[in-house]
């Protein structure tokens, strides 16, 4: 039989996911301003030849790696507040995937431009 969680306790699990979720908001931030220097500097030299449609998937797939992140957090964060389940870990993950989008954005949006 387990014992009940007292709430105080419940909902410092959520705040140790949303205190691990600044490294989140931070991987967001720095992959961001690259995707934004990446891209807006892109295509002048390939301006004819560009497959801008496979380019502005890149984007998509970037933009919903992000969400995708944010969803996971914040699922997590109501999760622990409820059950008081340690679940800090889980925004290292999310972050994970936030690197891990940039990054199949990145080479897709370069594949594009050649």
């Amino acid at each position: 039989m387990t014992t009940p969680v007292p709430a105080r306790l419940r909902w410092s699990g959520a705040g140790a996911v949303l205190a691990v979720a600044v490294l989140q908001v931070v991987a967001v931030v720095v992959t961001g301003a690259s995707w934004f220097l990446r891209t807006v500097f892109a295509g002048g030299a390939c301006a004819p030849d560009c497959d801008w449609a496979t380019a502005d998937a890149a984007g998509v797939l970037f933009v919903a790696a992000i969400l995708a992140s944010v969803a996971v957090t914040a699922a997590a964060a109501v999760l622990a507040g409820r059950t008081g389940r340690d679940l800090a870990w889980v925004p290292l993950f999310s972050t994970s995937l936030v690197v891990a989008g940039y990054l199949a954005a990145a080479a897709l949006f370069d594949g594009a431009m050649r």
